[in-house]
């Protein structure tokens, strides 16, 4: 027995021994190079490991590797950051050579489209999408900033170029009423990161390396976002961790602003000459003139203007590294970032910095967790105006509208300049504002596909949001200083005290005031959804359905402290505590439900059909009106599928056409407007002789007020052909949007009322537009590359229907008045009315012909006068006056082209965004047409005025009726055509041989200008980015930067 069991033993020890020198025969030394595809480069570093075995290996400097594995048996894995994963079946090789592509080089990739994400052949509506390394290496401080002309109905718009100021996002000519504007209606998308819903400011303080791509729903494709979706949906993924080794990046760069469009304003001298010429055809008296002498003084003046002594070059920084990795059951990523910003005067600062990471998990087979966790802060400082606000107008107006011949200060006194705020001064003394915000989010969520059923996936996703802010304004006292004048107008300044009144008090310490502001913001999101992913034959479905419900609450609260008791403390207990004052105290409170379904259906992918339908329901609205139903529909039709197309023609790669149309909704408007508000009235009531403290209602509630409305059409064409390299989209599109949100007009409502009027849905527009892509890329021979894109299309809008009030337009009395806001749909309801403008009177021989066949005839009541304008009577009363003004242009360009053009050679590459309008008008500001004064400048453009000696100037005479009524009219318009280079970046990629010898995967240089030219500019006295003269400017910013990958 013992004889058997030993002999079975021997046998079983040789059977192992055999099986175990078979198996070591099959594993070889397996070899081969890892290239780039897009340059056929070495790729070092690349992960290489096989699949189901824990042994891994890395290529080196060339790109080689070598690993030992089973040629009959094994498959190779390779794997690198930024690159498609590969797993290729050795079949017997033994040498293998590959090359790995960018995960962004698929023409078919996957697009984020809310609650899910498609191919971008299958998707039905306009959809369009943008890669964050596209737009990271932008010296801006957002991702707004960074996007203007370069996507297709995505326009963008920045306030000022003053550091912090807000940077607006409009799709497809989105609009609100100006009275909605008030009402917390706005004409910006809604912005989803990662599928939660976030606020503009989580959006702002997102950096771009932080993001992996950004997606625009901006037609019926927002259906799926209902009640939200009818300005457009902005679509965030940020970046995960991906499987391998421990990946570390930093993105930097260092930059220097400046003025793109220096605002030229009169010199001293030719300031002088157009007061002494307005002067002189009004007869006035000799000590209003600037002397022979005075004038030779302002020639040779030393003195600096307002703008010249504060203005400077400013800084900008960004810094961001993360970490990257994992393996095939966890991966995770984490990154800082800091970026700030300096102004060009006045303490002018924007900084702020985030925090975020995330890591998934697959827990089981078939489950896989995700969480996210950011945290974000940012500071915005200025010891300018507290009403300086975002384009800074109080402040600027002064610097470049003061006089050049009035110094700002002497010997570092503030000088006192006709009794206004110096701002030198107002620096000086320390007055500040700063505002802080800060953010936590989480996001996590639960993906479950279960094996038994193949194409399940179960979803339940939660977001939690919070934001705080605080916000400070110290106005403190000041003094400024008179000095000893001269010249033949006394307006000429000496560096010698004045005998008398030498020191006055600017602001006293009784006037002195600290405005202290508190916003709290919470939210949540829960998300919980199914769908059913089934192929059979060539009929392909996707359902899905989900539930949405998010809660906000917001609350804000400002005081204010007067009369300075402790001089220099901007702190509360520097005042006089009985001056304490509430200002502002709000709560609002907001609860949205809703279901979701989405149905998408192909055959053979030729013909395809998607479905969405939601169901929202909202507490800004009452019981019986707040749910809203938003369906689309969208089908397409694949063309370059069909048999006789592929036969026949055989250069385009793909043609589809397709069609949407849909109901989307808004409701994205102040809380319970449907009950009765009320604030908080320190003098409400008097009883006897005494004003007791109470509340008053704000304004009359509306208990029917629901959703604003939108019906989408978009038509689109989407084709590409020579192998890809030359792709065209079409598209367009048409918005009938109604119960739009608008309130009726106070002065018509009422006064025995006592509140306002009610918010009501009554407002229609219509918008249309076409928009067109085309773009181009490919390689010549193996060292250079030509990227083009091109965008060009126009678009249009009116207002239908609005409230206006007809009895007090211009405080005309009806029936006198000749044209009524929101009646007209011809007329574009645009802001541009003034009048029509029939010449200007050049000699008085033409002037007294007119006169003599219109003796009547008179300009804003004044008798005309050679060198000015003189217009058309529009309503025959003999006279001109407001009522003449009729509808002129409309300022919308017609059309436009935004091109980028990207080449590369070897390591070099260079990019530039350069954009064209055609069509509409631009027309002078209204601040830059402001009559001159001694205590006003104006622009240069005004050195070509009327003159007897210079009739045909361009310009009529400063003193002209019409422009000191400040109207309107066609004489100011001018062609809206513009052409501008918005940025232009050269990068400059090392050897990755040489990279690799000290331990570095990846690393490029980047020179970058922003805001560079402006080739064709409509006004050239300013920036065509600027509303008027008054703006902060707009900044053209020169860095460079470093990206290197560890």
């Amino acid at each position: 027995m013992n004889f058997k069991l030993l002999r079975t033993l021997k046998g079983i020890v040789l059977l192992s021994l055999l099986f175990c020198a078979t198996s070591y025969a099959q594993v070889k030394k397996i070899t081969g190079k890892v290239t780039d595809a897009s340059d056929g480069g070495s790729m070092p570093g690349v992960n290489v490991s096989i699949k189901g075995k824990p042994s891994n290996v890395a290529t080196n400097a060339d790109g080689i590797y070598t690993i030992q594995a089973d040629p009959a048996t094994d498959a190779l894995v390779f794997s690198y950051i930024g690159f498609k994963r590969q797993t290729i079946v050795l079949a017997g090789k033994t040498t293998l050579n590959i090359s790995l592509a960018s995960d962004n080089a698929d023409l078919d990739e996957v697009i984020v489209v809310g609650y899910g994400s498609k191919k971008k052949s299958e998707i039905l509506g306009s959809v369009v999408n943008i890669k964050a390394e596209d737009i990271q290496d932008l010296p801006v401080p957002n991702i707004a900033a960074a996007l203007r002309n370069r996507l297709p109905g995505v326009g963008v718009n920045a306030v000022s170029g003053k550091p912090g100021a807000s940077v607006t996002i409009n799709i497809r000519n989105s609009a609100v009423s100006e009275s909605a504007k008030g009402l917390g209606v706005s004409s910006e998308p809604l912005y989803v990161i990662d599928g939660i819903t976030v606020t503009r400011d989580d959006f702002d303080n997102i950096d771009p390396t932080m993001v992996e791509d950004i997606s625009f729903l901006k037609d019926a494709s927002a259906a799926i976002y209902g009640a939200s979706g009818a300005k457009g949906v902005v679509l965030i993924t940020t970046k995960k961790g991906k499987r391998g080794k421990p990946q570390i990046s930093y993105t930097g760069f260092r930059g220097v602003s400046d003025n793109a469009s220096s605002v030229d304003m009169l010199s001293a001298y030719d300031h002088a000459i157009l007061l002494n010429d307005g002067f002189k055809v009004a007869n006035e008296a000799s000590n209003k003139f600037f002397s022979e002498a005075d004038l030779e003084q302002l020639k040779n003046n030393k003195t600096k203007g307002w703008f010249d002594e504060l203005w400077q070059t400013s800084a900008v920084n960004r810094h961001n590294m993360n970490v990257s990795g994992g393996s095939d059951a966890i991966t995770f990523f984490a990154g800082g970032n800091y970026y700030d910003e300096s102004g060009n005067y006045g303490g002018i600062k924007y900084s702020k910095y985030a925090f975020r990471s995330g890591m998934t998990a697959k827990i089981i087979e078939g489950l896989t967790a995700q969480v996210t966790l950011n945290a974000d802060f940012s500071k915005r400082t200025s010891d300018t105006y507290k009403n300086g606000g975002e384009n800074d107008q109080a402040f600027f107006q002064q610097l470049i509208t003061t006089p050049k011949w009035v110094p700002m200060q002497i010997d570092g006194k503030a000088v006192n300049y006709n009794n206004k705020t110096n701002p030198y001064g107002v620096m000086q003394a320390g007055n500040n504002i700063w505002d802080k915000s800060q953010g936590l989010a989480l996001n996590a969520s639960l993906d479950y596909k279960p094996k038994f059923l193949s194409g399940l996936t179960a979803r339940v996703q939660f977001g939690k949001n919070s934001r705080s802010g605080n916000s400070n304004q110290y106005t403190p006292a000041y003094n400024v200083y008179n000095f000893q004048m001269t010249g033949q107008n006394n307006l000429l300044y000496t560096n010698i005290p004045a005998t008398q009144n030498h020191v006055v008090e600017a602001i006293s310490s009784a006037n002195a005031q600290l405005l202290t502001g508190t916003t709290l913001g919470s939210s949540y999101q829960a998300i919980a959804s199914l769908s059913y992913d089934k192929t059979i034959g060539k009929h392909s479905f996707n359902v899905m359905a989900a539930f949405d419900q998010s809660e906000g609450v917001d609350e804000s609260l400002s005081v204010l402290w007067r009369n300075q008791v402790l001089a220099n403390i901007d702190e509360y207990w520097g005042f006089d505590r009985s001056s304490f004052t509430l200002q502002n105290k709000s709560i609002f409170e907001t609860v949205q439900r809703s279901y979701i379904s989405r149905l998408n259906y192909d055959y053979d992918k030729k013909y395809f059909i998607e479905g969405i339908a939601r169901m929202d329901a909202s507490s800004n609205f009452a019981p019986g009106n707040r749910w809203g139903v938003f369906p689309s529909l969208g089908l397409g039709w694949a063309i370059s599928e069909e048999d006789f197309f592929k036969k026949n023609v055989k250069f385009v790669n793909r043609l589809k056409v397709r069609a949407n149309y849909g109901l989307v909704g808004e409701s994205r408007v102040n809380a319970r407007l449907w009950q009765y508000r009320y604030i908080v009235d320190p003098n409400g009531y008097l009883y006897g002789d005494n004003l007791t403290g109470g509340v008053n209602p704000s304004a009359m509630p509306n208990p029917d007020i629901s959703w604003e409305k939108s019906r989408t059409l978009n038509l689109g064409l989407d084709a590409s052909m020579l192998d890809n390299k030359l792709s065209f989209t079409y598209e367009f599109y048409h918005r009938y949007s109604y119960d739009a949100y608008d309130t009726g007009n106070n002065e018509n409502f009422p006064m025995y009322a006592g509140f306002e009027a009610p918010t009501v849905n009554y407002q229609e527009r219509t918008s249309w537009g076409s928009e067109f892509t085309v773009g181009y890329r490919t390689k010549i021979g193996s060292d250079w590359g030509i990227s083009t894109d091109v965008l060009f299309g126009f678009a249009n809008n009116r207002i239908d229907k609005m409230f206006y009030n007809e009895f007090q337009l211009w405080d005309i009395t009806y029936p006198d008045l000749k044209y009524q806001f929101g009646t007209d749909t011809k007329k574009y309801n645009s802001a541009n009315y003034g009048l029509i403008s029939k010449g200007m009177f050049r000699t008085q021989a033409q002037l007294d012909a007119f006169m003599n066949e219109n003796p009547t005839y008179t300009i804003n009541a004044k008798v005309p006068q050679v060198g000015w304008l003189y217009y058309e009577d529009t309503n025959g009363d003999g006279k001109i006056t407001e009522k003449d003004q009729v509808p002129m242009f409309n300022s919308t360009n017609s059309f436009g082209v935004g091109f980028n053009v990207g080449v590369t050679y070897k390591t070099l590459s260079l990019s530039t965004n350069f954009v064209t309008r055609f069509g509409g008008k631009e027309f002078y500001d209204s601040k830059s047409k402001a009559p001159a004064s001694t205590t006003l400048n104006v622009p240069a453009y005004w050195k070509d005025h009327w003159t007897a000696e210079n009739p045909n100037a361009k310009f009529p005479r400063y003193d002209d009726a019409s422009i000191a009524a400040g109207w309107n009219s066609d004489f100011w318009a001018v062609s809206g055509t513009m052409i501008r280079i918005n940025s232009m970046t050269l990068t400059y990629k090392m050897p990755k041989a040489f990279l690799s010898k000290i331990g570095i995967g990846d690393s490029r240089l980047v020179l970058t200008g922003n805001n560079l030219w402006t080739i064709i500019n409509p006004l050239k006295y300013k920036d065509p980015y600027s509303s008027t003269i008054y703006d902060y400017p707009t900044l053209r910013t020169i860095s460079l930067g470093l990206n290197v990958s560890l």
